[in-house]
């Protein structure tokens, strides 16, 4: 295979960028399938759904944490050729991660008729949750997996079988939303419960194949005791990235807070934000994918000694990922009406969601700037420093200014999405002072203590 760790090239990055594009895709698709499965049958169970998901994604945070963690150990051990460390590394992913989530998949499945249901939800969709809990619960575990071994594959630079591997899960839970609750050829017809069914199964099937593909790589069988050492480093590294990923959602909600507090058009606003963020969802696809690209190359070439290397390629990412970017964006900008008038037919969501969409691809260039950045401190062991500039930005100046701005000054949603330009350049600047600082550049996350 050839040496990443010293190739950067527009057309390296190209080829390793574009199976994890494909493969977020694929990802974001399922959400899509499940809404719209849902809603042919009826709103318990587009709630239920929702709920289910809403509970995988938040319980799912421990596993991606794992991940940024791995990636940033066997990346460096892939730049100084260590393979067995590498696959010792794989090991203790894998452990730690079915010892912090099986529990929790256990603990979903037997409390399913727990009055707390009931508590949370409404009751019709409460019993309908009751039946698609167990399914989404059983799914933690090897959704833990198959999230362990996509990180262990880029940190490998292999890219493809991220995509066989992850995309497929996806693309096999796509097809069998339809196939399991609708019934086709030899499959049932099972309904809503086909919907969380189907997630589930190609969980199962998509952590069975990543292992497999480990196992034929070198993950030997035997082993598997547990290295508490390395799994201190692994959590020292993932624990941040948790948070931030925690941080960051609840400041969503926040800002759902803020515009439900509007003394007129509220509920529009609201409508608008969610639009907005699932425009945005689109459009961020390369940059995360670019994000992940730098993680890895970086830390290989820390790896390997060479931190010229590394601090070049962070910078050469980053910059990539501007211009991409900025090319996506200038035309949501130009047609963002156009763009807003697809997603909704009310007028006044439709001229909320046009201004979201003209002040925040503003900010698109800046975003990507400071994402791959952060993916390249992140790469380097910097992983707190990426959770405080990102919740610094995010508690300390958004959302705050975001309140301010909406509440106390009349500019209504206009000044929430002015809020979110403003604290995207700060992250930028942030970011990019703590790269050139440099101070990333001593960090050693396989040395000891």
């Amino acid at each position: 295979m050839e040496d990443t760790a010293t190739n950067t090239s527009a057309k390296d990055i190209w080829r390793l960028s574009w199976p994890l594009v494909l493969t977020m895709f694929l990802l974001f698709s399922v959400g899509l399938a499940d809404v719209y499965v849902a809603g042919r049958f009826d709103p318990e169970v587009q709630g239920a759904v929702g709920f289910g998901s809403t509970l995988l994604f938040f319980f799912g945070v421990i596993a991606n944490s794992l991940g940024v963690g791995l990636v940033a150990i066997i990346s460096r051990q892939k730049g100084a050729r260590d393979e067995s460390g590498i696959w010792h590394s794989a090991r203790q992913g894998i452990f730690l991660a079915s010892l912090l989530t099986v529990p929790l998949s256990i603990l979903g499945i037997v409390s399913v008729n727990s009055p707390l249901l009931l508590a949370v939800l409404p009751p019709p969709v409460a019993l309908v949750a009751r039946n698609l809990l167990p399914f989404y619960a059983l799914a933690l575990w090897p959704q833990a997996i198959i999230t362990i071994a996509g990180a262990v594959f880029r940190a490998r630079t292999q890219m493809l079988l991220v995509l066989v591997c992850s995309g497929g899960t996806a693309l096999l839970n796509f097809i069998g939303d339809f196939a399991l609750s609708y019934g086709f050829w030899t499959f049932p017809a099972l309904g809503p419960q086909g919907i969380a069914v189907a997630t589930a199964a190609s969980s199962v099937a998509g952590a069975a194949l990543g292992v497999a593909i480990l196992i034929g790589q070198g993950l030997k069988t035997d082993g598997w005791r547990p290295d508490i050492v390395l799994m201190k480093k692994i959590a020292k590294l993932s624990w941040p990235m948790g948070v931030l990923q925690m941080g960051w959602y609840l400041g969503n909600i926040f800002l759902y807070g803020i515009l439900g507090r509007l003394p007129a058009q509220a509920v529009e606003a609201t409508a608008a934000l969610t639009n907005g963020l699932r425009i945005e969802a689109v459009l961020y696809l390369p940059v995360y994918a670019l994000n992940m690209i730098s993680a890895v190359l970086v830390a290989q070439a820390m790896g390997a000694g060479n931190t010229r290397k590394a601090r070049n390629t962070g910078w050469r990412i980053a910059r990539a990922a501007a211009v991409v970017l900025t090319l996506v964006a200038v035309p949501v900008f130009i047609y963002s009406m156009e763009i807003a008038g697809l997603i909704t037919p009310d007028p006044v969501v439709r001229e909320m969601t046009h201004l979201y969409l003209r002040f925040n691809m503003l900010s698109q260039p800046f975003m990507a700037l400071g994402i791959c950045l952060g993916g390249a401190l992140e790469g380097a062991g910097d992983t707190f420093g990426v959770m405080k500039v990102v919740l610094g930005a995010l508690w300390g100046f958004r959302l705050p200014v975001a309140a301010a701005l909406a509440l106390a000054t009349g500019l209504a949603a206009n000044g929430v999405w002015l809020a979110m330009v403003l604290s995207m350049i700060l992250q930028c600047i942030l970011m990019a002072w703590r790269y050139h600082k440099g101070k990333w550049k001593s960090y050693n996350v396989l040395a000891d203590g």
